[in-house]
């Protein structure tokens, strides 16, 4: 089984959006050698995340590197990146086996393709002080034929949403399973992470739509 997880970063990507579920993969290779996660960005070159972090993409959507799945991470930049264009294209076009996956409002950006309608998904429910219209309820307006839910993690099938900003930690330990691995292994990568009280209670806070 493949096992290569994109995660799509630019201007203005939230740091921990990324960083979580990137950070569960590094440790999950450990015991897996055949995982791979890697950075997609618009273009060459380097972007600016959340406190002025700077990170360099392997991949530009121009490469159309081969993946398991997508992750769009959330942040001020999500504003924007609705309207682009050509990351909009590039979701739309992705093979019908590629997993669809978003963290915080990076699901605006599948909402803003369509792909939402008709499904389950979810957003970030809490909202920064200078927001008049908390995330989740944003994505209701983006994409009214979207089922708004309010789980940690929904699991539609090819598409999975994850809420706030730190479950992307709980997202990638959900895409572990979802790359083939067994409880046991995933269990371990959370302990190892000294995570494994938060996995526990969070594994009960998920939807999953056969």
């Amino acid at each position: 089984m493949s096992k290569r997880l994109g995660i799509y970063v630019f201007d203005g990507v939230e740091v921990v959006d990324f960083t979580a579920p990137l950070g569960v993969f590094a440790v999950a290779q450990r015991m897996d050698p055949e995982l791979d996660a890697f950075l997609v960005g618009d273009a060459a070159g380097s972007v600016e995340a959340t406190a002025n972090f700077k990170v360099t993409p392997r991949y530009a959507l121009d490469n159309h590197p081969d993946m398991d799945a997508f992750l769009i991470p959330g942040g001020i930049g999500t504003r924007r990146e609705m309207h682009n264009g050509r990351l909009l294209d590039f979701v739309r076009k992705l093979p019908p086996k590629t997993l669809l996956v978003s963290v915080c409002t990076g699901s605006w950006i599948y909402g803003a393709t369509g792909l939402l309608d008709g499904l389950k998904a979810t957003s970030r429910k809490n909202g920064d002080p200078s927001e008049k219209l908390v995330p989740i309820d944003r994505l209701a307006s983006i994409a009214p034929k979207c089922q708004i839910d309010r789980h940690r993690v929904v699991d539609t099938g090819r598409i999975l949403t994850a809420g706030g900003i730190s479950s992307g930690l709980e997202m990638g330990l959900y895409l572990l399973l979802k790359f083939g691995h067994d409880d046991a292994f995933v269990d371990a990568v959370a302990k190892v992470m000294e995570y494994e009280r938060q996995w526990a209670l969070m594994k009960t806070d998920r939807l999953v739509v056969a």
